[in-house]
This record gives structure tokens, C-alpha cells and sequence, in this order.
């Protein structure tokens, strides 16, 4: 991103800090921040409000990594989102929620990260919502558009230091970052939640599908680029999210999105998933929660079918789908054990690879308020491919939440 980029971005939420700021000094001569809370929380930004309708909060994500001789953390990366450092800055993400009366709500957010070759950063939502009424709710701006479990959430939110293989494959890289509207259905008694969203895409600038070879020079007219089959102009979403009758600790979503890619042709990607809680508890986050002895079982399968263009006009069209399944356990009331497993297609004429992998990690949180969050996770990444082969990569991340809701039981999804 070009240094004047950058600059707009951080001007921006500096003018909404202090347009909020003024506008609350306007109202009360008391103090901008409110704190509920005393001691050392205070000033991990515990109960930090403006107005009491304005809630910021920020988190630094730093994340460092060991890899095979010769391998760099780029290999690793399939979105941009991911580590690409041996050791940097993944991101800083800093939200502004909104919520003015019991009818509108809303959200900013901005995203920073230190790149391989420079710094660059993003305004990814600003939105607001209108609740209708108990049933229905409308908004508009730019928003991470919901499909299945992953999409609509934050890196902070993720249990993994890295996005999904099969979302960053077939979901924009795991964010489909939407200009539009969208339109919010409940259920009765909350046991369910349809989310149609529709809208221009913004798309990222670069992607990071790792292990493509480079194809031969006698072939790169047959050859399909990969980048193209994401969406890229226009996207309409469904997803429904809903829990079993007969047992309400299974959820299952439901998700399609359609719309134009790259080459100007149709992308459809749909998928399907459920979520099993064991000896959960309601913290009164959303969510689910990891307290002592509580397991976590998510598996989630994701497919599309692309119609595009080959380097020599051909008109072709492939499929290509993934899963990923992954458990966790609530070791202590802070500290969760997480296994995922994840799997990709290959396709041939976009030469992008079949792909496997296994990713143990452990997450704990610990300090005022429970604010800081420790992650050790190992990658072990299998190909059939002598472009991949087996590659093995081990993270260690540490977070720090400013504002919001701290501690383990969070739910910070938005």
C-alpha cells in the first residue's frame, strides 16, 4: 500500500475519534472515557466507552515462526491475514462499535500489518444496522460478508494463527469484503438466523496461494490463472445458521454465494457445516465457550464451481472444494487445547495443488482482565506435488486487546 494510502486510513479513524470526542465534551463536561472498572484494567481499556455509545478497542497481534531450512514464512501464507514474517507484526486491528439507542448499532474497523516488503493497511468494515423489530434488522456500508462458521470473523477471533485452507481458497482469500447491503431474519425463540447479503466486492491486492509452480512455457496457453476465479465485481450471499430441535448445542450452516470473478464469468461457491458444544456455558458473550472440560467439535465443507477463461481465450470451467474440521478443549477456564485438520483440491489447469493439514495448537490468556492471549501452534503441510512435498512450520503469537470484552469468553464475533 502507497505511504498516501496509509495516511488517508490512519486519518480517518483519527477524525472519527475525534468527532466522537467532540461531540461528547458537547454533551457533558465529564470525562471522554468511562472506566467501571478499577486497577490495572483500567488501562487495558476495561469498560473504555464515549458517550456510551461509542466503544473503541485495538489489538496487536505479533507472531513469529520456525520453519525448514530454506522455506520462508510467505510459503506458509495463503491470505493476507496469515503470518509472512519470521517475526513481525501479523496485525493491528482497531474497531469503533457503535450502538445508538436499542434500534442502531454498528461498526468501523481497520486492519494493519507488516507485510514482506512493506507496511500495509485496509479499512475493512463501516457499517450500520437498523433493527426493524424482534425478527428482522437491515444495514449497509462495507461489511465482511457471513458465509459458514470463518467469514465475518476477525483475526483476533480466529483459533488459529492462520486462515483456513479451503476459506482462503475459494472465499476471496476467507473475506468476502462487500460494499452493499445485507438483510437480518431471526428465528423464533432465537434457534435460528438467515443473513442475505449482496453488493459490489472489494478485493485484496495480492493473494498468497502457496505452492503454485510455475507452469512451462509450452503450456501457458492452456493455463488457467487462479486469481481470476475469485469473486470480483459483484456477490450475492445466503447464509443460515440454525440449531438442531432435538438438540441445541449442534448448530449447522447452511451458505451459498454467486456472483462475477475475474473473468468476468460466474463463481458460485456453497457450503455446509455443524458445531457440536460439550459442557458449554453461557458466559453471556454468544458464542461458544471454553470453560474447564468443555469440547468444541467444528467441520465445515465449502465447494465452487468456476467458469472462466484460459491465457488463450479458451472458455473452461473446473470445480474444486475443501473441508476443514478441527476440536477444542477447555484445559483450564483460560487456557484451550485445538486440533484442525484441512484439505483442499487440486485443479491442473489453475495448478494449484491437493493439500493437507495438520495443525495442534494451544491458546492462553492470562493478565489484567485476562487482555493477553499466548498461542503455540505447529503446521505440518502434505502435498503429492514436488512443488510442496511436506513442509513443517511452528508459530508462536501473542495478542494484546486494548477496550472490549476481555478474557477467554469473549465472543468478540461481529
Amino acid at each position: 500500500m502507497k505511504m498516501n494510502q496509509i495516511r488517508t486510513y490512519l486519518a480517518g479513524f483519527a477524525l472519527v475519534f475525534l468527532s466522537s470526542t467532540f461531540v461528547f465534551s458537547q454533551e457533558t463536561s465529564g470525562e471522554v472515557f468511562e472506566y467501571e472498572a478499577g486497577g490495572l484494567e483500567q488501562y487495558m481499556g476495561e469498560g473504555a466507552n464515549v458517550g456510551g455509545f461509542i466503544f473503541p478497542s485495538l489489538y496487536f497481534i505479533g507472531t513469529g515462526g520456525v520453519f525448514e531450512p530454506a522455506a520462508n514464512p510467505g510459503d506458509f501464507a495463503s491470505s493476507e491475514h496469515d503470518p509472512l514474517n519470521e517475526f513481525g507484526i501479523q496485525a493491528i486491528e482497531a474497531h469503533i462499535g457503535l450502538q445508538f439507542g436499542e434500534n442502531v448499532s454498528g461498526l468501523i474497523s481497520g486492519f494493519g500489518y507488516q507485510g514482506e516488503d512493506e507496511w500495509e493497511a485496509e479499512l475493512e468494515e463501516a457499517f450500520l444496522h437498523f433493527q426493524v423489530n424482534d425478527f428482522i434488522t437491515i444495514g449497509g456500508g462495507q461489511f465482511l460478508n457471513q458465509f459458514g462458521f470463518q467469514g465475518g470473523t476477525h483475526l483476533h477471533d480466529w483459533f488459529f494463527v492462520n486462515q483456513n485452507l479451503v476459506n482462503a481458497r475459494t472465499l476471496n482469500e476467507g473475506e468476502l469484503i462487500t460494499q452493499g447491503g445485507e438483510i437480518i431474519f431471526n428465528t423464533p425463540q432465537n434457534s435460528g438466523r438467515l443473513t442475505l447479503g449482496a453488493g459490489g466486492v472489494r478485493t485484496h491486492s495480492h493473494a498468497h496461494e502457496h505452492g503454485e509452480p510455475e507452469g512451462e512455457d509450452g503450456d501457458e496457453e492452456h493455463h488457467l490463472e487462479a486469481d481470476g476465479a475469485g469473486f470480483n465485481n459483484s456477490v450475492f450471499t445466503a447464509d443460515y445458521r440454525f440449531r438442531l430441535p432435538f438438540d441445541d448445542s449442534i448448530t449447522a450452516a447452511l451458505s451459498v454465494a454467486t456472483g462475477e470473478n475475474g473473468f468476468g464469468e460466474n463463481t458460485q461457491a456453497f457450503g455446509v457445516g455443524v458445531q457440536k458444544v460439550w459442557n458449554g456455558r453461557d458466559h453471556g458473550h454468544g458464542g461458544p465457550d471454553f470453560c474447564t472440560g468443555a469440547t468444541m467439535f467444528r467441520t465445515e465443507f465449502i465447494g465452487r464451481d468456476v467458469e472462466g477463461f484460459t491465457e488463450d481465450g479458451d472458455t473452461v470451467s473446473f470445480d474444486d472444494q475443501g473441508l476443514s474440521s478441527s476440536i477444542h478443549y477447555g484445559l483450564t477456564d483460560v487456557t484451550t487445547l485445538s486440533l484442525r485438520h484441512d484439505w483442499v483440491s487440486g485443479v491442473e489447469m489453475a495448478e494449484l495443488d491437493e493439500r493437507h493439514r495438520i495443525s495442534p495448537a494451544i491458546s492462553t490468556h492470562f493478565g489484567p482482565g485476562d487482555r493477553i492471549r499466548a498461542r503455540l501452534q505447529y503446521d505440518y503441510t502434505h502435498s503429492d506435488t514436488d512443488a510442496i512435498g511436506s513442509e513443517h512450520a511452528a508459530w508462536f503469537q501473542i495478542q494484546i486487546q486494548w477496550g472490549g470484552q476481555g478474557g477467554s469468553h469473549a465472543g468478540h464475533n461481529h
